[in-house]
């Protein structure tokens, strides 16, 4: 198979290049076997650092996006906190324009029973929503908006402005 070049059109159609899509997968190599379930993400935060990535650059990111969310669930259902919170800290670093990061690291406080962390890391998915609404349904923030009533109910108030 030929090598793609960093500046080629992405392979998998999108229109963006290479760099800007799909070259983040073959940077990141999976494990002997494949990746087990779970298991966090195969990016390194060093790759990380360097890829600015979008749900919107290529087909396959959103799946990409849900596999790496999935996998931090499964890593706080496996009380393995520390890991959860480096895979989130790698979605950040991997789609920092996106809301499933902060998801994820609220989540990971949630587990650790820190619930005003939580709270905030879910303030900042309202923001993000309130960004670029044109992305999200109209009741999305509501969602968050309950959680934070619930872990944080005195600060209430410093809920983003919709």
């Amino acid at each position: 198979m030929a090598k793609i070049g960093r500046n080629e059109p992405c392979p998998c159609g999108s229109g963006k290049k290479y760099k800007q899509c799909c070259l983040a997968k073959s940077l990141a190599p999976a494990k002997a076997g494949g990746e087990a379930a779970g298991s966090a993400p195969s990016v390194t935060a060093e790759v990380a650092d360097h890829l600015p990535h979008h749900p919107r650059f290529c087909k396959n990111c959103n799946a990409n996006i849900d596999a790496a969310a999935r996998g931090v669930v499964a890593l706080i259902d496996a009380g393995k906190l520390d890991a959860a919170e480096q895979a989130a800290q790698v979605m950040m670093l991997r789609w920092p324009d996106i809301h499933d990061g902060y998801d994820c690291f609220g989540m990971v406080c949630e587990a650790r029973g820190d619930s005003r962390q939580a709270a905030d890391y879910y303030r900042k998915v309202i923001a993000m929503a309130c960004k670029e609404p044109s992305f999200y349904e109209d009741d999305f923030p509501e969602y968050y908006e309950k959680l934070i009533r619930r872990l944080d109910p005195a600060s209430m108030g410093a809920l983003p402005v919709r």
